[in-house]
Formats: structure tokens, sequence, C-alpha cells
């Protein structure tokens, strides 16, 4: 569950499906569920003290990135888009704080 706070609140929410990283690897496969984008199936990459994540969704029109950095222990930035075949349709920023 992710809780934006700011000039416009929203609540969050999308269910993960990650697999388990093997020995060694520096990637694996995930699956996300939200009421709002439907299914995406997508890749994590570790980086250094990124992830990057790679996504669509199962028809390929939807097509998205993020990159998220750790900055500590409990705080991390977030950049990412979000494309309609090659349009931008949405890029954001975040600064994600664990509760």
């Amino acid at each position: 569950m992710l809780r934006v706070r700011g000039d416009r609140p929203a609540l969050h929410q999308n269910r993960y499906e990650i697999e388990p990283l093997a020995p060694g690897a520096r990637s694996t496969h995930w699956t996300s569920t939200s009421a709002t984008l439907g299914t995406l199936r997508g890749r994590f990459v570790l980086a250094g003290d990124a992830i990057l994540s790679f996504y669509s969704n199962p028809t390929g029109r939807y097509r998205g990135l993020e990159c998220i950095q750790q900055r500590d222990e409990r705080r991390y930035s977030v950049r990412g888009a979000m494309m309609e075949e090659d349009k931008i349709i949405s890029t954001w920023t975040l600064e994600l704080t664990a509760a």
C-alpha cells in the first residue's frame, strides 16, 4: 500500500508476486495486479544502490520503467515513466519513507 500526501492525497494498492532471486542472480521477474492498472509484468534489475524496473501490460500497449534508489535504511527515491505505445502518459518522482 502506498499513501501519497500532498495536494492530491491518494491511497494505491498493488499486489506484487516476485520470483525469488536465484543464487548469484542480479535480476528477477514480477507480476503486479491493481484496480487502476490491471496486470503488469516486469523485471527487477539490481544495479548498485538501486533497483531498476521495466514492465508492460499483457498486450504491450502500455510500458514503463522505474528506478528505486536507496538513500539510507529508511528512505528511497523513485523516478519513473509510463508510455502508451510511444506516447509518454505519466512521469513521477517520489520520496519514500518507511513507516
